[in-house]
């Protein structure tokens, strides 16, 4: 018994005749009437009593209807289903996230994407940047973003847009006019930094050194609101990703960093070997978007010089 069988029967079921069925199923009937007798013999039952004014179901075959409409449409929705999964239009993304990223163009692509794939599910996971590259490995997410590439063999990362650095002063602090500044002009202050083992604040950290001064950390914290909070209530400065800076804060003022080489560049890393439909409509719309998104912060930034 197979599908194909299953198909023809429910026609000649449903049409009482074999040559209506045969027309329905744009087949000749020799064909149909053979593979509804070897679904008689795989069955060792008679499913149709025929005559000359057609063909009526036995017991037998009035209950094989019911189950193989059951059947044939379960097989249509696994299809159906299956089809929609490989083009994109149903399924699920797991996304791992640093706090910062969500400042950027992400917010906004998520909003986008479930808006026109409903079927599509989406979870967020918080983790920091290793913690996302152990869970892309073992399969527990399927994208992550942080501001720094993977460096596990088995992933592969993609830069989504390039991110300078900016400097998050209290708005009384003696340098919050100024239009750039570089690092060592930041050497007799305190500073209130993002979480010190992520890439971007060792790279941050490093800098400072090359520069000629240790920089005291009074702070540190992943949430990036706990730092603005503490840099605005005058506790410290602080190096913070370009997309923190796209909304007024309180006694905050944000200031370019005059640093080459160091960076917050946000990259999307996944595993090598998946292919995941969903997931490449989703950053192509996060590459659309982005492009938005920076054409609206260069017009800020003009704005603001």
């Amino acid at each position: 018994m197979d599908l194909r069988q299953l198909r023809y029967f429910i026609a000649v079921a449903e049409e009482g005749n074999f040559s209506r069925a045969a027309e329905r199923l744009h087949i000749s009937q020799p064909p149909l009437s053979q593979q509804i007798m070897a679904l008689e013999d795989s069955l060792h039952v008679t499913l149709f009593v025929r005559g000359r004014h057609g063909a009526r179901l036995t017991r037998a075959g009035e209950a094989l209807l019911v189950r193989a409409r059951s059947i044939v449409s379960d097989c249509d929705s696994v299809e159906k289903l299956v089809r929609r999964v490989a083009d994109g239009l149903e399924g699920y993304i797991r996304i791992g996230i640093i706090n910062s990223v969500m400042y950027g163009p992400l917010p906004r692509t998520m909003h986008l994407f479930q808006k026109h794939n409903p079927e599509v599910e989406w979870t967020l996971h918080e983790l920091l940047p290793e913690q996302q590259q152990d869970a892309l490995v073992a399969g527990k997410i399927d994208v992550g973003f942080a501001c720094s590439a993977a460096t596990r063999s088995e992933l592969r990362s993609i830069r989504v847009y390039p991110q300078p650095l900016r400097v998050a002063l209290p708005s009384e602090h003696p340098l919050a006019k100024r239009r750039r500044i570089a690092l060592k002009a930041l050497a007799s202050d305190a500073f209130v930094l993002l979480n010190t083992q992520s890439p971007i604040i060792r790279d941050v950290l490093a800098a400072c050194v090359r520069d000629g001064f240790q920089p005291r950390v009074l702070h540190e914290s992943i949430d990036p609101e706990t730092v603005l909070s503490l840099v605005g209530a005058g506790v410290g400065v602080s190096i913070l990703p370009e997309s923190l800076s796209t909304t007024p804060r309180e006694n905050v003022v944000f200031v370019r960093l005059d640093e080459r080489g160091v960076n917050a560049d946000l990259y999307a890393s996944v595993r090598r070997d998946d292919t995941l439909p969903a997931l490449e409509r989703f950053l192509a719309l996060l590459e659309e978007v982005t492009l938005e998104w920076r054409r609206e912060i260069g017009a800020k930034n003009s704005d603001a010089e």
